[in-house]
Parts: structure tokens; sequence; C-alpha cells
């Protein structure tokens, strides 16, 4: 199994140790996991992300998770996922846990899984200071399970620039103000997402489907505040290739932007 963790910030920080010590339970020797993220630890933000060495965000946690999990096989990317370099990042067979906070690397990642990957999985989480949005984006054969990430209106046209576009005060000013408790709350959305399709994935529609598959698919989006305490799953249907992506506006559709 190849698990890439794409973003080590507010959410990608409490993704990474949940997902690597599940990863190893499972004792399959096959097993990599391998973390993207450009990115420096700043002591800034130590109340709400745990990195135990200072540097750079993937390199830390590799290093990190080396002396925890050994028998789990790590690598480190310590660059922004960009044009250049998303080939060797997003790969057949793969589950992509994509924990960004910005649209242009989504649509990036979305984009380059459609046209160039026929069996894949990308679980992409983001959140504002008290809601959030995890979206499940599934391939096989070549053919979209569920819907890609850019069928959002504002993950197609995104606004501002991927980290990889920015300079270094640029990426320092862009940031919007995120809380501890909601990191949590959406790296535990997104571990459960990763847990439900590698342990279910006929839940997204993936054969071999049981004769209750209609009954166990879950959901390929999940809507989450944790001011009101609640969440909403739902299923999406896949629409035509030729299908423009669908905007999202109004009271109804206030968590669509954490996509």
């Amino acid at each position: 199994m190849q698990v890439t963790i794409i973003g080590l910030g507010g959410t990608g920080t409490w993704v990474v140790h949940p997902v690597a010590t599940w990863l190893v339970s499972q004792k399959k020797p096959s097993t990599r996991l391998t973390l993207v993220d450009g990115d420096a630890y700043e002591e800034g933000n130590r109340d709400r992300q745990f990195f135990r060495y200072p540097g750079n965000k993937a390199t830390s946690k590799a290093r990190e998770l080396g002396e925890q999990l050994p028998a789990l096989r790590v690598e480190a990317l310590p660059e922004f996922c960009n044009p250049e370099n998303i080939p060797f990042i997003c790969g057949e067979g793969e589950i992509v846990l994509l924990c960004v906070d910005n649209h242009p690397t989504r649509k990036l990642v979305s984009e380059f899984v459609q046209a160039n990957c026929r069996d894949i999985a990308v679980i992409s989480v983001g959140n504002e200071l008290e809601y959030g949005t995890v979206l499940v984006y599934v391939r096989r054969g070549g053919v979209d399970v569920t819907p890609p990430l850019h069928a959002l209106e504002e993950i197609a046209h995104p606004q501002g620039k991927a980290p990889y576009e920015m300079s270094c005060e640029e990426r320092a000013a862009a940031g919007d103000p995120q809380i501890l408790p909601m990191n949590v709350a959406a790296a535990s959305a997104c571990m459960s997402a990763f847990w439900k399709f590698v342990t279910a994935p006929e839940s997204f529609g993936i054969e071999p489907q049981s004769a209750d598959a209609k009954q166990m698919r879950a959901y390929t989006r999940v809507d989450f505040d944790i001011r009101a305490h609640t969440a909403r799953a739902r299923v999406l249907p896949v629409a035509p290739a030729s299908t423009p992506p669908v905007a999202t506006s109004g009271a109804s559709q206030e968590q669509e932007a954490a996509a």
C-alpha cells in the first residue's frame, strides 16, 4: 500500500501519526508512507502543530516517525506540490491524503489525477475557523467513480496562488486564522474517510459490490461544524465530463468554500 500525505500544516500534522500507526498495525511489508511539504516548521505555530524537530516539515516528520515506528517505510519530499513534481507524487494505486489549505493545489492534484491516473484515491480535507469539508475522489479503470475535486466551482476557478508560486513573505501573510480543535476535528474526519476507503471500498461504489452496496455507500463528501457540533455526509453524483463545475452560493451552501 502506498499512502502519500500532501501538506503537513495545521491539519496534516495531526493526520500523520494516526495514519502511520494504523499502517504499521496492518503488518504489510510493502507499505510506504510519503510526506510532502516544502514549508518549514515555525515556533509560532506550536499552539496547534506538533513537530519534534525544527526545519522542513516533511523531513522533520519522517525523522520522527522513523524513531517511533521503525517498521514503517517513510519517505520525505521537502517540496511543495507543483506541476513539475506531481508526476512523482501521485501515481497508480496510491491513496493521497490532501491536507493543503489552498484551492490552487487542490485543482492541480485533481486535474492531474483525472488526466493521468487510472486507479487512485484522493481524500481532500480543508477547514476554516470552525467548519470544514472532506471530499473523496476515486478513479478506477480510468473512470471517475466519485466526482473530481474540481467539480466544485471554487476549486475549478481558484483565487490566490499556490504555495509554490509564493515568496516566503507571501506564504507567511497568506495563512488564515485556525484553531487547534478545528485542525484535530479535520484530521479525524480525514482519518475516518481513509479508514473507510481502505476497509470498505465498496462504500464508494468500487467493485466488487456486495448485495447491500447501496446501503454501504457512506459518502463522498462530509461537512462538519465544531461550533454547532454537526456533521453532514453526502453522496455526490458523478457528472458527465462535459458538465461545467457546480457553482456554490447561498446560505444552504455555507460550507462549500471549506472544501
